[in-house]
């Protein structure tokens, strides 16, 4: 009976590993939105599409020098960008309505959405780039001069 009982055991606590590895943990009970807001940014990825524009702007943490590696802690690290984001969403969503969107992206459609959105995103660019090209070669064998805007 022990052994049963020690092998439903641990294929539980197996399960409760494997299941909680690599999520976010949801606020136990807080009704502090600002904890709620980092678990929703958590949850829908905001962390790789931060590190994705921190690489496209070249931004990335000096490893030899302490002090310039704590100033860009303090600005660009993760933490601090996250608690700066959740302060933007709480200007615009209440807590009730942080909870729903939590919800929507805990649901089998909202973790699709979070699955294909950068992949949407990536064909729009695609189509907006090809059009983009498109206008100018088209405009420039008619010989249609396209104002640029001036660099300063």
């Amino acid at each position: 009976m022990n052994i049963i009982r020690f092998t439903m055991f641990i294929a539980t606590l197996l399960l409760t590993i494997t299941l909680s590895q690599g999520k976010p943990v949801q606020p136990s009970s807080s009704s502090n939105i600002e904890d709620y807001t980092k678990y929703l940014l958590n949850l829908i990825t905001t962390e790789n599409e931060y590190a994705r524009f921190l690489s496209y702007l070249k931004i990335f943490p000096p490893k030899d020098n302490d002090n310039m590696r704590a100033l860009y802690d303090d600005l660009f690290s993760f933490n601090a960008y996250i608690s700066d984001i959740a302060h933007m969403y709480e200007k615009y969503y209440t807590l009730d309505e942080i909870l729903q969107l939590i919800e929507f992206y805990s649901s089998p459609l909202g973790k699709k959405t979070l699955e294909f959105n950068n992949d949407l995103n990536q064909q729009m660019e695609d189509i907006m780039l090809t059009k983009i090209s498109d206008y100018i070669f088209t405009s420039a064998e008619h010989n249609i001069h396209i104002p640029l805007p001036e660099i300063h």
